[in-house]
C-alpha cells in the first residue's frame, strides 16, 4: 500500500484475465528497489498491438490497476478493449473496465526514473508471484508452474481486492497482519502496541516517524504522533523474524482510523502490515491459487534501520517541510527546527525535487553523527547541525 495510491480509495473486483496463446507459463523481469518498494520494468501492449515499456509500482496493498493519464491515453484504452501486459515472456490481458487513471501518476524515483502505473494485488491474485529481493527480480507465473521452496506460511485472501493476511505471533499472542510490499515500512495499530509496552517499555524507541517509517509524509498528524517500536522476535509460522521495526499509529487529526479503513480491504481485520523493511530480507513466493506463501531468508533485519535525523517530514509540491520533531526518551531529538520550516538542504543534498530515497539516505547515519541541515523560515535561512539519533 503506497501512500499516494491510497488517495484513489477505489476497491474493485477484477474480471478474469486471458492468457495469449503465445504466452510462456512464466516471466521474470528486473525491479528497482527504492524506499523499500518494488518498481518493475514491464511492457504494455495497446489495443492496436503496439508495445510500450513502462516502470510500474508493484503494490500488494492496492486492489486497482492505475495508469497515468498520458499512458492511459497513449495506450488507447477503451471500455470494449483489453490492455495487454507482458512480463518477460509471459503475457496477460486485463479488461480495460478494470483499469483506472489517477492524477498522482506519474512520479519519479531515484535517478529520475518515471513511474507511470501501479500493478496491484487485484491483478496478481490469479497467479504465482515471486519477489527475489536479493536478485532484484519479479516473477509472474501461471498456477502450479513455479518450484515452491522455503518456509510455508498460509494466508487468507480477500478475493475482491487481492490483499492477503498471514498470522504473526508477537509476545505470545497471534495477530492477523497483511503482507504489503507497497509500503516501505511496517505499520501497526497503536492500540495493539500499547498492549505490549507496559511489559516491554524498551520496545518503544521514540515518538514521531523517521526515515522510511515516515513514508506517507502527509499533513494529518498520523506520522508525527506515531510510536516507533522495535519487536525483538516475531514468529511468522515456524519462521522467526528478529528486530522488526514498526510505526504504531492512531487515528488522524480528524478522528479517521487509517487501520480500520485498511482492514476493510482485507479478508479479516488486521493489526497492520509487514512492509518492505521486513520483506526485503527474503525471497517470497506467493501462491495465490493455493493461498500459501513461501519464505526464504536472504539476510538479517537491520536493527539500526531507524538511525536518522529525527525530523518527521511533510511533502508538498516537490518540497519537504518539518511536520514534527521526533522525540527519544521524552526529549526532542533535533534542537532548533520548528514545525513548518522548509527543508532546503541536508548535508550536500538539495532537497527540492529530490526523491524520498535520496532524502532518507541524507538523513541516515550512525547514532551521534551530525549533518548540516539548512531550513527556510519567515523568508530567512537557518543552519543546524542536526544529530543522528539511534531510535
Amino acid at each position: 500500500m503506497f501512500c499516494i495510491a491510497l488517495l484513489s480509495g477505489v476497491i474493485t473486483s477484477f474480471s478474469p484475465v486471458r492468457v495469449q496463446a503465445h504466452s510462456a507459463p512464466s516471466g521474470t523481469v528486473p525491479f528497482v528497489l527504492d524506499g523499500n518498494r518494488v518498481y518493475a520494468q514491464v511492457e504494455f501492449i495497446s489495443a492496436e498491438g503496439k508495445p510500450r515499456n513502462a516502470l510500474v509500482f508493484v503494490d500488494l496493498g492496492s486492489p486497482s490497476m492505475i495508469l497515468s493519464k498520458d499512458l492511459y491515453t497513449e495506450l488507447n484504452i477503451g471500455s470494449n478493449k483489453t490492455l495487454g501486459l507482458r512480463m518477460g515472456k509471459m503475457m496477460i490481458a486485463i479488461d480495460s473496465a478494470d483499469v483506472a487513471t489517477d492524477a498522482w501518476l506519474p512520479f519519479s524515483i531515484g535517478e529520475d526514473r518515471k513511474v507511470e502505473a501501479l500493478l496491484p494485488a487485484g491483478v496478481l491474485q490469479k497467479y504465482q508471484v515471486r519477489f527475489d529481493y536479493s536478485a532484484r527480480t519479479l516473477t509472474l507465473a501461471q498456477p502450479a508452474t513455479l518450484r515452491l521452496q522455503g518456509t510455508a506460511v498460509p494466508f487468507r485472501l480477500n478475493a475482491k481486492t487481492g490483499l492477503i493476511a498471514i498470522e504473526a505471533k508477537i509476545d505470545g499472542q497471534v495477530y492477523p497482519i497483511t503482507i504489503d510490499n507497497g509500503s516501505g515500512y511496517s505499520w501497526i495499530r497503536e492500540a495493539t502496541a500499547q498492549q505490549w509496552l507496559p511489559q516491554h517499555p524498551d520496545w518503544q524507541r521514540g515518538i514521531g516517524a523517521v526515515g522510511p517509517s515516515n513514508m506517507r509524509m502527509a499533513d494529518d498528524g498520523i506520522e508525527t504522533a506515531g510510536v516507533l517500536v522495535r519487536i525483538p522476535v516475531m514468529k511468522i509460522g515456524p519462521l522467526s523474524v528478529e528486530s522488526t521495526g514498526a510505526l504504531a499509529i492512531s487515528p488522524d487529526n480528524h478522528g479517521h482510523d487509517f487501520m480500520d479503513w485498511y482492514s476493510m480491504k482485507n479478508a479479516v481485520p488486521v493489526i497492520g502490515w509487514l512492509g518492505g523493511n521486513v520483506l526485503r530480507h527474503f525471497k517470497i513466493t506467493i501462491d495465490y491459487p493455493h493461498k500459501m506463501s513461501y519464505w526464504q531468508r536472504q539476510s538479517v533485519l537491520d536493527p539500526h534501520d531507524l538511525d536518522y535525523i529525527g525530523l518527521t517530514l511533510i511533502f508538498k509540491h516537490g518540497e519537504y517541510f518539518v511536520g514534527g520533531i521526533a522525540a527519544r526518551d521524552g526529549r526532542p531529538s533535533v534542537v532548533g527546527a520548528q514545525v513548518g520550516d522548509k527543508v532546503v538542504q541536508i548535508g550536500t543534498l538539495q532537497t527540492r525535487g529530490a526523491s524520498r530515497e535520496a532524502i532518507f539516505a541524507a538523513m541516515h547515519g550512525k547514532g551521534g553523527e551530525t549533518r548540516p541541515v539548512i531550513l527556510e523560515r519567515d523568508g530567512g535561512r537557518v543552519l543546524l547541525q542536526a544529530r543522528v539519533t539511534a531510535f
